[in-house]
């Protein structure tokens, strides 16, 4: 009976009164603690960054309470400054909350390099075909007297390239073909006792690499 007594007391009820309001004002205090500290439905949108020097970028975000992070460059492109962002993520517009990171890609600050296919050897419309699909651009074309129509040199400023040679992407290839107009037999130097094994060596190459052998 005792216990009902003091459950049903006026002391009793008080306690009880007095514990919810502090649950209460606890459970409120941590909402407000854990709005502010989490930025709660704080929202900023993401600036366009693009075309901005990395410096310029950091500012801006640093402006808005926001972070850059670089996580990689891309192949260059002449539309904007070396070391430009090209690509961020948050995109431009995106509604993000204060403080979060916003993750570029940079412009690289020079094209990158690539090799040479094996044109040497190969006829004018295979070595056009495998420049262009290189990423390569095709420069001046001059002939030299040979007996095949073939190509001879590949010339990238004024340097004499080989197959597999590395060369900057978008660079213009010059090329020396041959014009098809000298005799066979006259393609070598033999002289008295020279059998012409070298000759007869060097028609063969260029005859495999136009036969793709």
């Amino acid at each position: 009976m005792d216990f009902f007594k003091f459950i049903f007391s006026i002391t009793f009820l008080k306690n009880l009164v007095a514990a919810v309001i502090l649950v209460l004002l606890i459970v409120f205090g941590l909402k407000i603690y854990l709005g502010t500290y989490t930025h709660h439905n704080e929202y900023h949108l993401v600036p366009d960054l693009t075309g901005k020097s990395f410096e310029e970028a950091q500012k801006i975000l640093k402006d808005r309470k926001m972070n850059i992070v670089i996580i990689d460059t891309v192949d260059y492109n002449p539309k904007y400054p070396k070391y430009a962002v090209i690509e961020q993520n948050p995109h431009k517009n995106d509604k993000v909350k204060v403080g979060r990171k916003i993750y570029v890609k940079l412009n690289n600050d020079s094209y990158a390099k690539v090799s040479l296919p094996q044109i040497i050897g190969k006829t004018k419309r295979q070595a056009v075909s495998l420049i262009k699909a290189s990423g390569l651009k095709v420069g001046k074309i001059s002939t030299k007297p040979y007996f095949a129509e073939v190509v001879l040199y590949a010339v990238y400023q004024k340097d004499t390239l080989k197959n597999g040679s590395k060369i900057p992407k978008t660079s213009q290839i010059d090329l020396i073909i041959g014009d098809g107009k000298r005799p066979v037999e006259d393609t070598g130097n033999n002289t008295d006792g020279d059998t012409g094994d070298k000759t007869d060596n060097s028609i063969q190459n260029v005859l495999d690499n136009v036969l793709g052998n």
